[in-house]
């Protein structure tokens, strides 16, 4: 008789233990609601070419051109200028989005002539997110959750490249 007790009592337990794994009381959608005009009016500001520039924390500055396509993927391409005037350059790819007020983006990889070299996916570091401070036509400023970098850019014509 008590192996059979025992027995009960193990899923009993088990199950009253279950019970207790709620996070919330607050009751959430099944599915994901529709996107508000708004809201996709925000996607398609950010659609497009926009130009960054700003000091570094060296004493030289960093320039950057970043393309976010309608599809989620975007390019961006730097220019650091160093204190004694040497000039670096590079390009990445990635993926975006937004959803309310937060951008993110999700680095893939590195442009070497047409060729990517990927990024490992694996990194946490290559990924971004970012508090949307102001979003128009033409400025969209940023900034970021973790560091606190916040960053201004400017719209520009398709053809824009750095002097």
């Amino acid at each position: 008789m008590t192996k059979f007790f025992t027995f009960l009592a193990v899923p009993l337990i088990f199950l009253v233990g279950c019970e207790t794994t709620q996070t919330s009381s607050k009751s959430v959608a099944i599915a994901k609601p529709n996107l508000s005009i708004s809201q996709e009016d925000q996607w398609q500001l950010m659609v497009g070419k926009w130009y960054g520039n700003q000091p570094s924390t060296e004493g030289g500055s960093k320039q950057w051109i970043v393309e976010r396509y309608p599809n989620g993927n975007y390019r961006i391409d730097f220019r650091t200028i160093k204190n004694d005037g040497n000039i670096e350059t590079s390009s990445e790819v990635g993926q975006w989005g937004v959803s309310g007020p937060v951008y993110f983006s999700s680095f893939r990889g590195w442009l070497e002539g047409d060729n990517v070299k990927p990024s490992d996916p694996s990194d946490p570091y290559n990924y971004d997110a970012y508090q949307i401070i102001q979003l128009n036509n033409e400025i969209f400023e940023y900034e970021h959750f973790l560091t606190g970098n916040r960053f201004t850019l400017r719209r520009v014509s398709s053809d824009f490249k750095f002097d």
